[in-house]
């Protein structure tokens, strides 16, 4: 059983077709165990906010499969699920919270 009990992650999700049609920004970065939230820009802001980072187990960005960085359900899979399952299947409990809009 692996020796970590709770892992946190983060998914950024592709944008649905309403977030398209309104021309969304992606306000979401994201390098290694980073998320970086950084405020839209803005023509009411004289002075831009600082961005918000946040510090998570994985980070996975899947918002545009053409990028280098694209995390595939595959490998979300491989980073978080076979664990979980391969536990499973030795007797362990196991649960996955997911929280957020889906596609």
């Amino acid at each position: 059983m692996a020796s970590d009990k709770i892992k946190v992650a983060v998914r950024v999700r592709p944008f649905n077709r309403r977030e398209l049609e309104l021309g969304t920004q992606c306000v979401v970065e994201m390098d290694s165990q980073q998320t970086i939230l950084q405020y839209p820009q803005s023509t009411h802001d004289k002075e831009r906010k600082q961005p918000k980072t946040f510090a998570f187990d994985h980070c996975f960005f899947s918002l545009d499969p053409g990028l280098n960085n694209f995390a595939s359900q595959k490998t979300v899979f491989e980073c978080l699920g076979r664990d979980i399952l391969d536990n499973a299947f030795d007797g362990y409990n196991a649960c996955i919270f997911a929280y957020g809009q889906t596609g």
